[in-house]
Order: C-alpha cells, then sequence, then structure tokens
C-alpha cells in the first residue's frame, strides 16, 4: 500500500526554492568562466604566434644582409669559409622563409623568393659582382614585401581575435539574460507557491468576519504548515458558524419567552397598582411598586439586548437624505417625558439642514446618547446637542453636566457591557450598552465614536462621520 505524499515543509520548500534559483546562476558562473578560459587561451596562442612572426621577419631582414655579405665577400675572396658562410645564411633564411609561408596567405610571393633564393644559391659560386647583384636586389625587395605582407597578416589576426572577443561577450550577455529570466521565473514559480495559499487564507480568514458565513470551500494547498492552518480555520469558521447559530437561537427563544411571561408580569402589576381586584394596604402597593418597577427595568434591558443583536446582524447601512431638524425633534420628543421629569433642556445648534447617512442607524446613536445625557446629567441643567460640518466630516456631539469621565476610562466605555462609575438618575439600571452601540453604529457609518473634552460641559460625547456635500 502506497503512501500519499505529504507536502513539504515551509522550511524545506524555501530551501529547495533557493537551490533552484542557484542552479541557472551557477551555470552562468560556469559559463563565464568557460568563456573567459575560452578567450585567454585564444589570446595566449595569438600573441605567441605574432611574437614569433615577427621575431623570424626579424630574423630574415637580417640574414638577407648576411647573405649579400658573404656572397660578395665570396666573389671577390673565393674561400672555402665565405662559401659556407653564405650557404649557412641561405639555409637559415629557407628554413625561416619555408616556417612564414605556412601561415602567410601569399604562396605567389613565396614562390618567387624561394625561386631567387634557388638561383642564387645556384649561381654565387661562379658568378661575379655585377651579375649577382640583380639577383640580391631582387631578395631584398621581396623581403620587404614579406614583412609589410607578414604585418598586414598580423594586423588582421589581431581584428579576427578583437572579434572573436566581441562574439563571447555578446553570447555570455545573451545567455545571462536568459539565464537571469529564468532564475526571476523560478523565483516567481516559488513566491506563487507561497503566496497563493497565502492569498487563501486571507480570504477565508476575512470570511470568518463577514456576516453570510460564506467560506471557501477550496482547500489549501502549499507548504505543509499553510495547509494545516487551513484546515484549523476551516474547523474555526465551522465551530463559529456553530456558535452563531446557537446565539441565533437562544436569542430569538430569549425574545419569545420573555415577551410573553414580561407582558403577563406588567399587565398583572397594573391591575394591582389600580386595585381592580380589590384594595391593598399600604405594604402591599409597595411591593406591587417594586414588581412594576423591576418588571420595566427587565423589559428595558430586553430590548437594548435585542437591539444589540439586531446591530451586530446589520452588515450595510443604507444612506439616503434626511432633513436635520426633523430628524433630531422626533428623538427629542421621544425622550421629552424623561427630560421633563429631570427639568432637563436641550439646547440644538443645527449648522446642517440635510445630512447624507443611514436614518436608522443615525437615530440609534442620537437615542443613546440623549438617554446617557439624560439619566448621568445633572438635575436641572442643559443638555447640548451640536451638528456641525469640520473638514471631511459631520460632527455630533452631545453634552451634560455632571461626573466627569477619566481619561483611562473613555475607551473602554465603548465596549460591550461596561459601564462607569457615576451613577444614573434614572429608575433603570444601565446594561453597559449604550456607548457600544453608539460605537458600533458609527462605526457602520464609517466613523468614530469618542469622548472629548470641551469648555461648556462636564461630559461630551463626539461623534465623527463621514459629511457629503449636497449637490446645488
Amino acid at each position: 500500500m502506497r503512501m500519499p505524499i505529504q507536502p513539504a515543509s515551509l522550511r524545506q520548500f524555501v530551501l529547495l526554492s533557493f537551490c533552484m534559483a542557484l542552479i541557472p546562476l551557477s551555470v552562468l558562473l560556469w559559463q563565464s568562466n568557460s568563456s573567459l578560459s575560452d578567450v585567454s587561451r585564444f589570446a595566449i596562442a595569438e600573441a605567441e604566434s605574432s611574437v614569433a612572426n615577427v621575431r623570424r621577419t626579424e630574423n630574415m631582414q637580417k640574414l638577407v644582409n648576411d647573405i649579400e655579405r658573404s656572397v660578395l665577400q665570396f666573389s671577390i675572396l673565393k674561400t672555402d669559409a665565405l662559401s659556407k658562410l653564405a650557404a649557412t645564411h641561405l639555409d637559415n633564411y629557407q628554413q625561416n622563409l619555408s616556417s612564414v609561408c605556412l601561415n602567410l596567405a601569399q604562396p605567389l610571393l613565396c614562390q618567387q623568393q624561394q625561386a631567387q633564393l634557388q638561383l642564387l644559391l645556384d649561381n654565387y659560386l661562379t658568378e661575379n659582382n655585377e651579375e649577382l647583384s640583380p639577383i640580391l636586389q631582387k631578395i631584398r625587395l621581396q623581403q620587404l614585401q614579406l614583412t609589410q605582407a607578414i604585418w598586414s597578416m598580423l594586423e588582421q589576426r589581431l581584428q579576427q581575435q578583437q572579434a572573436y572577443a566581441e562574439e563571447a561577450q555578446s553570447q555570455l550577455a545573451w545567455q545571462t539574460v536568459a539565464l537571469v529570466v529564468l532564475t526571476l521565473l523560478l523565483v516567481l514559480w516559488a513566491s506563487a507557491r507561497i503566496t497563493a495559499p497565502v492569498k487563501k487564507l486571507d480570504t477565508m480568514i476575512r470570511s470568518i468576519g463577514q456576516p453570510s458565513h460564506h467560506f471557501p470551500h477550496d482547500k489549501v494547498d502549499g507548504p505543509r504548515e499553510l495547509t494545516e492552518l487551513g484546515e484549523q480555520l476551516r474547523w474555526l469558521a465551522s465551530r463559529l458558524q456553530q456558535l452563531e447559530a446557537l446565539r441565533l437561537i437562544l436569542l430569538r427563544h430569549a425574545s419569545h419567552e420573555l415577551k410573553t411571561p414580561l407582558s403577563s408580569i406588567r399587565e398583572g402589576c397594573a391591575l394591582l397598582a389600580e386595585q381592580l381586584v380589590g384594595p391593598l394596604t399600604p405594604q402591599q402597593m409597595e411591593v406591587v411598586t417594586l414588581l412594576n418597577g423591576s418588571a420595566d427595568r427587565l423589559s428595558v434591558l430586553t430590548e437594548q439586548l435585542l437591539d444589540y443583536n439586531k446591530l451586530l446582524q446589520q452588515a450595510k447601512p443604507e444612506l439616503s437624505w434626511h432633513d436635520s431638524d426633523k430628524l433630531l425633534q422626533e428623538c427629542f420628543n421621544d425622550h421629552a417625558l424623561s427630560l421633563q421629569q429631570r427639568e432637563q433642556q436641550i439646547e440644538l445648534d443645527c449648522q446642517l439642514p440635510r445630512i447624507y447617512t443611514d436614518g436608522m442607524l443615525f437615530r440609534r446613536i442620537l437615542d443613546n446618547l440623549i438617554n446617557n445625557a439624560q439619566a448621568y446629567g445633572a438635575e436641572g441643567s442643559k443638555v447640548w446637542v451640536s451638528l456641525r460640518p469640520h473638514d471631511k466630516y459631520l460632527i455630533l456631539d452631545v453634552a451634560n453636566n455632571g461626573t466627569p469621565i477619566p481619561a483611562e476610562l473613555r475607551a473602554k466605555l465603548f465596549e460591550p457591557f461596561q459601564r462607569g462609575k457615576a451613577q444614573r438618575f434614572d429608575a433603570v439600571q444601565g446594561s453597559g450598552l449604550g456607548l457600544s452601540i453608539v460605537a458600533d453604529c458609527a462605526r457602520l457609518l464609517g466613523g468614530i465614536a469618542e469622548i472629548v473634552d470641551v469648555n461648556y460641559a462636564d461630559v461630551c460625547i463626539q461623534v465623527r462621520l463621514p459629511l457629503v456635500e449636497e449637490s446645488v
């Protein structure tokens, strides 16, 4: 039974990719060294050949002078020593001529020189100076021609050497480009093998936070650590979906199961308080009042919890134009009774006649801020509400007098179920969700909520939202 092939670990894959990327570079270094070695050997061989040809040319020029001198001397003195000396010079010249003519591309000039040498060799023992002078002059002239031919050959071979070096350089440049491109392709392939699963992991992580819970079904292919992380994210997404389903079921049942008995309790407390079922003693009336207050508090807390759950499920705001004064006055009217009970007054400063926002989310922000200012504000004081533009933002300030909030607690109060140390002055005990709802609504609208310091109030909660100017 064959075992399935396990994907390589991230470290092994990185090392393998590094080694694969080094292969073209190694080939490039080997090709560069080989080309340089070939050019160097060719240059050395040409240099040695050129030096040898130059030396032969100089030696032949010297031998021509020696031949002419020894032949002329022999024609006058007629000694055996001069005869042998002339023959030796002629023999040496012929050997050098044969070596030069092997590389010289002018065979006719070499044949003519060979013929003149043979003519001199046949006649120098018997002829006089006047008869030998034309032959010697012809040898000297042809030697000059040979010297020029040799220098021309050396120049041609130098040009060939330069052309060979340029060709090798061009070939090496193309090989360098090809191998560098191949290395780049290998690097891109290796990086794609790593970034592709990372992108899938990023998609998985983002899908976990989306309300639609549309988790991708494709498995992560790549190094072992990334595939294992993908499976763990898949398990986490499944677990979060189960918990979300349980939360929704719990809240749905809680809203149904709590509202019915709660309504019955409130109706029963109302009947008892109105004494429709019979007179109550003062002690009984006090108990009924406590029960009625507790039922009202439980009803408010339940509504806040369900409202916060509904807010968490809202994924995208529905933006439209709204009349600012109308939106604000509707909120003030809903809170008019609670404000009158504590003798609080609204002081409004509205500098934006129309705003582009989600009416439901903006109303939730305003309701919670007014309720917070009414509950924690000083009795008989003002509640300042300001709606104004600032740069590219819409600024909503709701301020009141009361107990200032310490700087170290301000950010924490916008977290769910977090309450401050200040005392509420209304009959409802807070759940710690009001400012959290404000922060979440502001976040959905693309803004933020924070507590700021102002010179006209003790506490000011500011909501900063993107400002959209109405086109005329």
